[in-house]
């Protein structure tokens, strides 16, 4: 019984996680799209050539996405990260901390465990 539990405990952990992969990388997706289509797919490229993950997995690692940005917009970096943090805290229904602008890795990974919680 206890095994059966924890499956279904994993199951569910596995599909929060999921299903807020998602709402990130669809946060990422509408907030590069500003940028245009090319300068969006510089950014998804870079991000593949330098850390081989997609841009959903960067939701564990926000840091490849802030790089990445960095690498490509520069002085533009933080009207992207701020667009992200809008519309993925938005997405998964958690208010959105006041002070928005400092630490946008930090912000993603608060916004996945606020959510994971839910």
């Amino acid at each position: 019984m206890g095994l059966i539990i924890k499956d279904y405990d994993e199951m569910i952990l596995n599909y929060i996680q999921n299903k807020f992969n998602e709402a990130y990388e669809q946060a990422v997706i509408q907030a590069l799209s500003i940028l245009g289509k090319d300068v969006s797919a510089v950014i998804t490229s870079y991000i593949k050539d330098r850390y081989s993950v997609s841009l959903s997995d960067t939701a564990d690692n926000p840091q490849a996405l802030s790089n990445a940005l960095y690498a490509v917009i520069d002085g533009g970096t933080r009207i992207i990260q701020r667009r992200i943090l809008r519309l993925l805290y938005n997405r998964i229904g958690v208010e959105l901390p006041f002070a928005i602008t400092s630490n946008f890795e930090d912000k993603v990974l608060n916004a996945k465990k606020e959510y994971e919680k839910m």
